[in-house]
């Protein structure tokens, strides 16, 4: 990953510190120093990043059973990327934060043999409520049935589609259609916004926690993409349109449906029962 030149400590992060194992099983998340690819600390949890969207900026951030015991503070780190990952040990996702300052320490009330480290993040914030959860969901491993973000609440499912996209292109998947399968299905009346339809749409096309865009053009993009494949363009049954446009808007509904026909997409939308 290109961040430009690499950033070199600075006198602040030359503070000794003393390296302590908070068990494998606990660490879904690596602070990383990017460029070197040298972890710097693992912890159990990071809490104070994932805000409302409203906020904008982070205040404090925690990490949580922190495996990094620093003998001086204020500690600063450059060029630093926050990672997670799974039970296995696999990166799933990862947030470029830049410059990270930990500006407390104290013994760990929630992991033994941990530290909780209060950080500041500069304001680096990403704008996801729900994220942190849900990560700890795909942290288990990827949904193995489709569907379970209809299980959240509608306000969530932006969070659940940012995971899903974090994941899709962390693990290695490009911005198009795997499946061969000529008719893919959506349920209408599940879809309640926007983040939905994309989370619908991604699962019909690739299976379980599938992405196929998050957005009109991230949409063209894959149709795009796909169109290289030798399988011809599959056919979209969207059953209930009346109650996605009803619940989503005519508007956004009429963008995605002018994207999907205009890359060759069948759309069949049969009568509510």
């Amino acid at each position: 990953m290109d961040h430009g030149s690499p950033h070199q400590p600075t006198a602040a992060s030359t503070h000794p510190v003393s390296p302590r194992a908070t068990g494998a099983g606990a660490a879904m998340y690596r602070f990383v120093e990017d460029e070197a690819e040298r972890e710097i600390l693992a912890a159990a949890d990071v809490r104070g990043f994932f805000v409302e969207p409203s906020l904008g900026r982070s205040e404090t951030i925690t990490a949580v059973g922190s495996s990094l015991r620093p003998t001086g503070l204020p500690l600063l780190l450059e060029d630093v990327e926050l990672r997670v990952r799974d039970v296995r040990g696999r990166e799933i996702g990862g947030y470029y934060i830049g410059r990270v300052e930990v500006t407390d320490s104290r013994d760990s009330v929630s992991v033994p043999g941990g530290t909780d480290l209060a950080m500041s993040f500069f304001g680096h914030a990403a704008p996801y409520p729900y994220a942190g959860e849900i990560w700890k969901t795909w942290a288990q491993g990827p949904p193995a049935e489709p569907g379970r973000w209809k299980g959240l609440p509608p306000e969530a499912r932006e969070s659940w589609l940012h995971v899903v996209q974090t994941v899709w292109f962390r693990t290695g998947h490009q911005a198009r259609r795997y499946g061969d399968a000529a008719t893919c299905e959506i349920p209408g009346a599940d879809l309640a916004d926007i983040a939905g339809f994309y989370c619908a749409l991604g699962e019909a096309v690739n299976g379980p926690g599938g992405y196929f865009g998050s957005n009109p053009h991230a949409l063209a993009d894959c149709l795009i993409n796909s169109e290289a494949r030798p399988a011809p363009p599959f056919r979209l049954v969207w059953r209930d349109v009346e109650t996605s446009r009803r619940d989503v808007g005519d508007k956004e509904i009429d963008e995605v449906i002018s994207v999907l026909r205009g890359h060759g997409i069948e759309i069949d939308c049969p009568p509510s029962a």
